[in-house]
């Protein structure tokens, strides 16, 4: 049984969307429950009614009448019409909100997505991104797994979340680049224009703000504010994977996080030369580690039934 007050607070319009449910789920569940609904409606009237009746009495100005009566009678029964309407408009919108939509982009590729206030996104290979169909009217959250860039849509009323599995980003508008792959334990956001707040998630108290070229990056557990020295880590927007004096190992790091295929080491020692150049996506692992293999000494083979890459020295 619902409670008088509950009831009460929403004859008034001051009940929470909580209770707004409750009472509409309420309603739903017996017949009884509409004519219990319906009575302590009259009485609750009839308690307002009475209160200004006393009022009026007290300023010796008393007005009752038919019409009055028949005004009263039909504006009941008008509220009572719009409360299925305003409270299936919330839930309408509600369920709106809530209803996330997963985007899933393959190894070796990139999606291109344009969200519901504008804002466009570019989402890189082996990312998972979810968001909802309305955003909610106090802000515009949205979930990454991997690496994406952002082209917010300015609202200074509504900010814009991202959530990772370590942390988030928060803005109004501007454009970041955001590395947050949960299987390689990274959170990393690189901004370009405007603005953004950093957090972590056992720290959602402790914002750090950046500025256009700066990063921030996780060491020890804590972010930290980094110039952005290497722009062209970006052109993967473009298809492009680029590597600028980079050694074997970070170079095979990126390729596993890109394709989506466990590399296996097995040499006690890498060669220290680095490399610097550009391949497209499209080419696939297989061409990269050919072209690499022209700059930089190391054999591979693949191991199939395992699904691994096995690097070996010459």
């Amino acid at each position: 049984m619902i409670s008088k007050d509950i009831l009460h607070k929403f004859f008034k319009g001051s009940a929470t969307f909580s209770e707004e449910k409750e009472i509409k789920k309420w309603l739903e569940e017996r017949e009884e429950n509409n004519h219990f609904f319906l009575q302590e409606r009259r009485m609750y009237d009839s308690i307002l009614l009475n209160k200004a009746t006393i009022q009026n009495k007290s300023n010796n100005f008393i007005k009752s009448s038919f019409w009055n009566r028949i005004i009263q009678v039909a504006a009941i029964i008008l509220l009572f019409s719009a409360i299925g309407l305003v409270l299936n408009k919330h839930f309408e919108d509600r369920h709106n909100i809530n209803q996330l939509h997963t985007l899933i982009v393959p190894p070796g590729q990139r999606i291109n997505l344009i969200l519901a206030d504008n804002s466009s996104i570019w989402l890189n290979a082996n990312t998972i991104f979810k968001y909802p169909t309305k955003f909610s009217d106090k802000q515009r959250e949205v979930y990454l797994d991997g690496e994406a860039y952002f082209e917010v849509s300015a609202n200074e009323k509504r900010p814009f979340i991202v959530s990772t599995s370590q942390g988030g980003v928060k803005v109004t508008g501007t454009k970041f680049n955001l590395s947050a792959y949960s299987k390689y334990n990274k959170f990393e956001t690189s901004l370009f224009e405007g603005n953004v707040g950093v957090f972590l998630n056992n720290e959602e108290d402790k914002v750090i703000n950046i500025n256009p070229t700066q990063k921030t990056v996780v060491q020890n557990g804590k972010l930290k504010v980094i110039e952005i020295d290497d722009y062209d880590e970006f052109l993967w927007r473009k298809g492009l994977i680029a590597f600028n004096d980079k050694k074997l190992k970070e170079i095979l790091a990126v390729l596993e996080q890109y394709f989506d295929t466990n590399i296996q080491i097995e040499t006690e020692s890498l060669p220290n030369n680095t490399y610097t150049g550009k391949f497209r996506q499209s080419d696939g692992i297989d061409y990269a580690l050919r072209v690499l293999q022209k700059s930089i000494c190391f054999t591979y083979e693949r191991d199939d039934e395992k699904q691994i890459i096995i690097i070996k020295n010459t």
